[in-house]
């Protein structure tokens, strides 16, 4: 089982919850992952699909074919905006 964290509009679109455990087995991959919420969220699976979404694995951009293990931190990211201008 993995935690993925959602936040912003797929937190919204997976009816407000802030996490999703996922059964995903040692030797799974990031594109896997992305499967598993495709059919489950097909809305979020869009999103990421359309690169408008992306994974965070240990706090890194994943790539597709990045190995997901028992205990690695995931995370959802959508776009944001922030910070201020003239830094």
């Amino acid at each position: 089982m993995v935690t993925v964290r959602l936040f912003g509009m797929t937190k919204m679109l997976a009816g407000n919850q802030g996490t999703l455990s996922l059964a995903l087995h040692d030797g799974k991959r990031v594109k896997d992952l992305v499967a598993i919420i495709e059919a489950a969220y097909p809305k979020i699976g869009e999103l990421l699909q359309k690169k408008k979404v992306l994974v965070s694995v240990n706090q890194d951009i994943a790539h597709e074919d990045l190995e997901v293990k028992d205990g690695d931190e995931i995370a959802l990211l959508p776009p944001f905006a922030g910070g201020s201008e003239g830094c």
